[in-house]
């Protein structure tokens, strides 16, 4: 016998030949190991196996009478209903309250006649107490978030006489209704000169402790650079802030050399700028030199979220830190914010106990 592959390499007029000499045994048994698929929706369910049903029967069972009663039946039997009427079924008990216990007529006062709750001493206290009593009663029980401000300070007209902008009436039954927007003017802008301070920050000027540089527009990263300079060998600087003013990596990079430089910085706030986590990290580290910085400012940089590597070198370097008492920066992870905490609990205990010891 060929195996399939070589019958596929064969003609079609040489497959006819080759069947030709075939014996209807052989033939039997090639439609058997060349059955077609079963699973094959293209082909009827007669064609999909050989029959296997030629066999006579051996007993009382009749194959034909079967399909024929089958048939039968099939043609007879009423189909199943697809839509059903829906019926509300209700199972087990329903639940019917009890009735309203029913006291004597000497038991009832005026206000059960009516139907209302047994009056008790607190009734007579809260009948005769006045708003401001209801006020002050209300902000021990931790009620007030239940009213609103303007019915807030409708309820303080009696006391203090003032008006309340946008109320209709006075006490809690008055009507709130919507205030007029308040124009705040803005701020103005940060006129710090950028040269003169670098100049009296090179001179050592004493009476130069405190410089605000933040949100300053167009200042280039030169004048950054020589205000970080600048503050590396002075001695009465105490505050530097420098938030928000784009300051990128290679000139936050001079803070470091900085840090481990100057003894008389205190505060440092260099928040809402364009700063990498990494070097975040490496500007906590700096603080472990002198040890002399005891607010440090970083939040709201250009990488949001750390990463969990680096919030862990930044709570192990303020673990090695007893001066910092507040760092401003934001963790996502728990462990490293907890650990944070504790230090900076344990640096302000440490300073309390400094100054009693002192005092």
């Amino acid at each position: 016998m060929f195996r399939n592959k070589e019958l596929a390499l064969l003609e079609l007029d040489e497959l006819e030949a080759l069947f030709a000499k075939l014996t209807p045994e052989e033939i039997e048994l090639l439609n058997a190991e060349c059955n077609a698929d079963p699973d094959d929706p293209y082909l009827p369910a007669s064609d999909r196996c050989r029959e296997q049903t030629k066999k006579q029967p051996t007993g009382p069972y009749n194959r034909d009478q079967l399909m024929k009663f089958l048939e039968e039946q099939g043609k007879n039997e009423k189909d199943w209903e697809q839509n059903k009427v829906y019926v509300r079924e209700i199972k087990g008990k329903v639940w019917v309250p009890p009735p309203p216990p029913v006291l004597p007529k000497d038991q009832m006062d005026d206000g059960d006649a009516f139907g209302s709750s047994t009056s008790t001493e607190w009734d007579d206290v809260l009948s005769g107490a006045s708003e401001a009593d209801i006020l002050e009663l209300a902000a021990i029980l931790g009620y007030t978030g239940l009213v609103n401000q303007i019915q807030f300070q409708a309820a303080q007209i009696g006391l203090f006489g003032d008006k309340v902008e946008g109320m209709v009436g006075t006490g809690w039954s008055a009507a709130a209704k919507s205030q007029t927007l308040k124009h705040v003017p803005l701020e103005p802008d940060n006129d710090t000169d950028v040269e003169e301070s670098i100049g009296r920050l090179a001179k050592n000027d004493s009476s130069l402790t405190s410089l605000n540089l933040n949100n300053i527009k167009n200042i280039s990263h030169e004048k950054m650079k020589r205000v970080i300079e600048a503050v590396k060998n002075n001695t009465n600087l105490k505050i530097l802030t420098m938030a928000n003013i784009d300051m990128p990596d290679f000139v936050a990079r001079e803070i470091i050399p900085m840090l481990e430089e100057n003894k008389t910085l205190l505060t440092l706030n260099i928040e809402s700028n364009l700063l990498s986590s990494g070097l975040l990290s490496e500007i906590v580290k700096a603080t472990l030199n002198n040890q002399t910085l005891i607010d440090l400012r970083l939040a709201n940089q250009k990488s949001q979220i750390l990463g969990t590597k680096v919030e862990m070198e930044i709570a192990n370097t303020i673990s090695q830190n007893n001066t910092i008492l507040r760092l401003g920066l934001h963790l996502n992870t728990l462990g490293p914010r907890s650990k944070i905490q504790d230090v900076l609990t344990r640096n302000w205990d440490q300073l309390r106990l400094k100054r009693l010891n002192r005092d």
